[in-house]
């Protein structure tokens, strides 16, 4: 007896608990919610199409520089190029240069002048050659970023309105 009434109340709370849920539940079911009144999108006046310049390269005319090794005229290996600089103008000035070290300890970067390097002759593009000896590259200060950049190496170039000259030592 005791367990068929534990049982009926059990029953009886639950079919409570669906009576009450059921009408919030089929009121909300059967009202569609409010739909927003379509915007009136103005149609686009004609454009005409806009032509872009562009050149196209053979794959062994052009060659990304970022990862290029750098050797000396000697052949000896100098680093890779990290980075360029370019001044205000879009003038590209410099290669930076991860220098010296082995299998990259040791290394430090040095901004040399992009006029003393070269790629190596009949088309290679897979090095750049570096006009300049490794025991002056061995004595450039280092490349930091935020810092004002001495650029190692090339020939005298007229002052960059805004640059100062390198100190002369």
């Amino acid at each position: 007896m005791r367990q068929s009434w534990s049982l009926r109340f059990g029953l009886t709370v639950f079919g409570l608990s669906v009576l009450l849920v059921a009408p919030w539940r089929s009121a909300s079911a059967q009202a569609p919610p409010e739909k927003a009144p379509p915007e009136k999108i103005a149609p686009e006046a004609p454009h005409a199409p806009v032509e872009i310049p562009a050149v196209v390269l053979d794959g062994a005319m052009g060659a990304a520089l970022l990862g290029k090794p750098v050797q000396s005229v000697k052949s000896e290996d100098l680093g890779r190029v990290v980075d360029v600089i370019v001044d205000r103008n879009g003038v590209m000035r410099a290669a930076v240069v991860d220098f010296g070290g082995f299998l990259g300890v040791g290394t430090r970067k040095i901004a040399v002048d992009w006029r003393a390097l070269h790629f190596s002759g009949k088309g290679d593009l897979s090095k750049l050659i570096a006009d300049l000896p490794r025991d002056q590259l061995k004595i450039a200060p280092p490349y930091k970023e935020g810092e004002p950049i001495v650029i190692i190496g090339g020939p005298q170039a007229p002052p960059v309105e805004g640059v100062a000259p390198a100190p002369k030592s």
